[in-house]
């Protein structure tokens, strides 16, 4: 068994997705358990908005149990450009796993986020010259790697890594003692090195079906607007009427759902508007069948799963690089497209009109 730990649900989706692709099963947890069969097994610590050293106690124990249980190796996710408390969970799972050597590489040469003597660039532009500066909860105002993580970086490394040749380089380069942090490209490029496919990628299902599309970011409410006004689908946001968000999906069969941007967000917390949006998706799902639910944001696909009680969830089709899609392991329940919310809905994905 591989374990991913990640600091929030996109994320573990996100690797959940890339080992599928690379044909193993994979399975995505909220709370690990060790009773999983599935080749990866990807951890959700939820705990990217944590202060450091409650992120590091909680990202610890759940590293000891991982060791406990036998995994074969550990591989810890951290965000692309390096929000949240990165070095301190880093340092807590290497503690934990008995790594004397941590490599944080978030480096995404595929989606052109590369490192260039100690400084990051998005599409060519310094990380602090783009929109990640504005960040609600982690601007991104350095684009130093060394001023992003912050803190004592004795053992520990953070190498340069501009073209897949230099992701593949530095995996080769991780031994037994190394702990490896970082994005989808460098845990990629690990599976390429250390295992074998076993089976071929299962195809993507169909589009057709009742689908609710949630987002919990005021930041790309007003592109979502735009892409359902193009789509012709039905919008809400809060404060949510239920009844309703399900009248438009009996009739649209599509409908986008999300906290917005006007008065009523005034004032509150993001944590109270993520719980808010989520209780609204569980009284849909509750009243009628979904049969695809597309979220992003780990937050907001964290908040969903905790409203909906599911801790397990398998990975089931390998979409575009970025998208999970899981299905609740129990069975029952839609199936879930997940997405960090940096990342665009595909147009395969983005569904249109039925």
């Amino acid at each position: 068994m591989i374990v991913v730990l990640a600091d929030d649900l996109s994320g573990a989706a996100e690797l959940a997705g890339a080992a599928l692709r690379h044909g193993l099963s994979a399975e995505v947890q909220t709370v690990f358990t060790a009773v999983a069969t599935a080749d990866v097994v990807c951890v959700a610590t939820d705990t990217r908005a944590l202060p450091a050293g409650h992120a590091a106690r909680i990202v610890g124990a759940v590293t000891r149990e991982v060791v406990a249980a036998g995994a074969g190796w550990i591989f810890k996710k951290c965000d692309s450009v390096l929000r949240g408390p990165v070095l301190a969970e880093a340092r807590a799972a290497a503690q934990a796993a008995g790594k004397s050597r941590i490599v944080i590489l978030p480096a995404n040469p595929s989606r052109q986020r590369v490192v260039r003597d100690g400084t990051y660039f998005v599409a060519g532009v310094p990380l602090h010259a783009t929109l990640f500066a504005r960040d609600p909860e982690h601007p991104r105002q350095s684009s130093q790697l060394l001023e992003l993580l912050g803190g004592d970086l004795t053992g520990v490394e953070t190498p340069n890594a501009e073209s897949a040749a230099d992701i593949q380089r530095h995996a080769a380069s991780s031994d037994d003692s190394t702990l490896p942090v970082g994005g989808v490209d460098f845990f990629e490029a690990l599976l390429q090195l250390r295992v074998a496919a076993r089976t071929s990628p299962p195809p993507m299902p169909g589009t057709n079906g009742e689908t609710l599309i949630v987002c919990g970011s005021a930041a790309s409410w007003a592109q979502r607007q735009a892409e359902a006004l193009a789509h012709g689908i039905p919008e809400f946001a809060l404060p949510h009427e239920p009844g309703a968000i399900l009248s438009a999906l009996q009739v649209a069969n599509r409908v986008l759902i999300g906290i917005g941007d006007g008065s009523a967000t005034r004032g509150q917390s993001s944590d109270a508007l993520v719980r808010r949006l989520a209780e609204t998706v569980r009284s849909v799902l509750v009243r009628t069948t979904v049969v695809r639910l597309l979220m992003e944001g780990g937050a907001t696909a964290a908040a969903v799963l905790h409203a909906a009680h599911w801790t397990r969830l398998e990975a089931c089709a390998a979409a575009d690089p970025g998208i999970g899609v899981l299905r609740p392991a129990a069975g029952a329940g839609p199936l879930l497209f997940v997405k960090p919310g940096s990342y665009v809905w595909p147009p395969d994905i983005w569904p249109g009109r039925a």
